[in-house]
């Protein structure tokens, strides 16, 4: 039983320490007076002690002034630079940068002492994508989570998905990896309350360089070398956010002023529950999986995860950097799913489900499309590549969505959405039905066009007969609902 529990403990997954850091770093500035060497560390405006006046002097540390408040272990390279060093870019104190020189010894102490030939700024990301070797397998990550947030399946996957990011998608433009990921309250806002503090239980664990805050200033303090300055916080490329106040999980705008922009153009992991429920709401609209908790949810602290964030967070960068782009011009089978899922959700809710796709609103045809395919590729991240299989969970995760939120609105609401039904269209039940089967179509293409035989085949699988089909084209043609730009391609009319 001993050998056993010897066995599972060496098999255990080591952390990614501080003091894991700083000893590599050591053994890469362990070599002899004259070697040319290269690394990367946390730049330190601050001389160190008994600096010679011929050049500028400057430190360098493998980890950054926050983790050194935590760490028993520290070490620094006190960087020379003169005339002939090339720095290149703007430097700060705390930025993560890549230095090349040659090594020698520091006139005073045990210090080793860096003559810079070269110094520029690299994406902070480096500081972890180094350590790729500590990455976590996809059942060692998702293990970690459900041990620690207790809620439906469909949920955790979700936190992990906003974790992962979304890959870029080509023909979806003005976007950024970041996925946002919301909670909408059912008949009780308990779940949603308790799901928000396991959150910020997570947020809590990220470094400060990869929380959004809009204030990236420091302090710092070293008594060994005396050494006491204000530095600013590198930002990763992709930081997360969840909301610290409870009133603003019932705002509007779920975010504050200085980050509405980060929440627009997707620059950012949002992970915010909200207390209102509304179709048109900002989280709903621009989020890849907005669900709605109706069951129970709990957290405890997991001292696991506590151990390992570091590791969560070099699995999190190495498998951005592993899946790429998604092109949905070729995703033809994720085009044809998701449009079978429209056209099934049509039959069984009819002017409810339409009202719920009109522009503004939670599945607006086009925004859903293109959210689906950024969900799908952060799926992909998740399981290492997108399948057939992954578009079926897809599609199968968005019908549970429809329900719920079918089910759950209240009939106050629904009554308000069919009366802006009624509103929007004001024609006869086929042009209505032509209509947004055309949107539909026209949504899910890249340039905005549609061919003849492809609304017509459309038509055709929506349960009119081929000359009726053709009539009701030609109709729409006469009507001014459609024009045809060129020969064979159809674009909808604006109003």
């Amino acid at each position: 039983m001993e050998d056993l529990l010897a066995l599972l403990i060496e098999e255990r997954k080591k952390p990614l320490t501080p003091e894991v850091r700083v000893r590599n770093f050591l053994r890469e500035i362990g070599g002899k007076n004259g070697d040319e060497i290269e690394v990367e560390g946390f730049l330190l405006l601050r001389q160190p002690p008994n600096s010679p006046r011929d050049a500028v002097y400057y430190i360098l540390s493998p980890i950054s002034p926050e983790e050194m408040k935590k760490s028993s272990l520290r070490a620094y390279l006190v960087l020379r630079i003169d005339e002939a060093s090339s720095i290149r870019g703007g430097i700060y104190s705390g930025a993560y940068v890549r230095v090349r020189g040659v090594l020698d010894a520091y006139p005073y102490g045990n210090l080793r002492l860096l003559h810079v030939l070269e110094l520029r700024e690299v994406p902070y990301d480096n500081h972890w994508l180094r350590y790729e070797a500590y990455s976590l397998s996809r059942k060692e990550f998702e293990n970690l989570i459900s041990n620690t947030i207790y809620a439906n399946y469909e949920t955790e996957r979700a936190i992990i998905y906003t974790l992962l990011s979304a890959p870029t998608v080509i023909g979806v433009e003005g976007w950024g990896e970041g996925v946002t990921f919301s909670a909408f309250r059912g008949e009780s806002e308990r779940p949603v309350l308790a799901l928000w503090e396991a959150l910020k239980y997570i947020y809590s664990l990220l470094p400060p360089e990869l929380r959004l805050v809009k204030d990236r200033w420091g302090d710092f303090n070293d008594e060994f070398l005396n050494l006491d300055f204000r530095f600013v916080r590198p930002r990763a490329e992709l930081a997360y956010y969840v909301p610290r106040a409870k009133n603003i999980l019932k705002r509007s705008s779920p975010v504050p002023k200085w980050a509405e922009k980060y929440f627009r153009e997707k620059r950012a992991g949002f992970l915010s529950p909200r207390l209102v429920m509304k179709p048109e709401d900002g989280m709903a609209t621009l989020g890849e999986a907005p669900l709605v908790i109706t069951d129970e949810v709990a957290y405890e602290r997991n001292r696991e995860l506590e151990e390992l964030t570091p590791n969560v967070i070099v699995t999190v960068m190495a498998t951005r950097k592993k899946v790429g782009a998604l092109n949905l011009a070729k995703m033809s089978d994720y085009r044809y799913r998701f449009e079978r899922f429209l056209l099934r959700n049509r039959n069984e809710y009819g002017e409810l489900f339409d009202a719920l796709t009109l522009s503004g609103k939670i599945f607006n045809v086009g925004i859903r499309y293109k959210l689906g395919a950024r969900l799908l590729g952060a799926m992909g991240r998740f399981e290492g590549k997108v399948t057939r299989s992954l578009i079926n969970d897809l599609i199968g995760l968005y019908q549970e969505i429809t329900d719920t939120w079918i089910n759950e609105l209240p009939d106050r609401e629904k009554l308000r959405l069919l009366r802006e039904y009624e509103r929007y269209i004001e024609n006869s039940r086929i042009a209505e039905i032509s209509v947004r089967i055309f949107e539909d179509l026209e949504a899910t293409s890249l340039d905005g066009a549609v061919t003849r035989e492809e609304f017509l085949k459309a038509l055709v699988e929506a349960g009119f007969n081929r000359e009726h089909a053709e009539r009701t084209l030609e109709k729409l043609l006469r009507e001014g609902y459609v024009y045809e730009p060129f020969p064979g391609k159809l674009k909808l009319v604006r109003w």
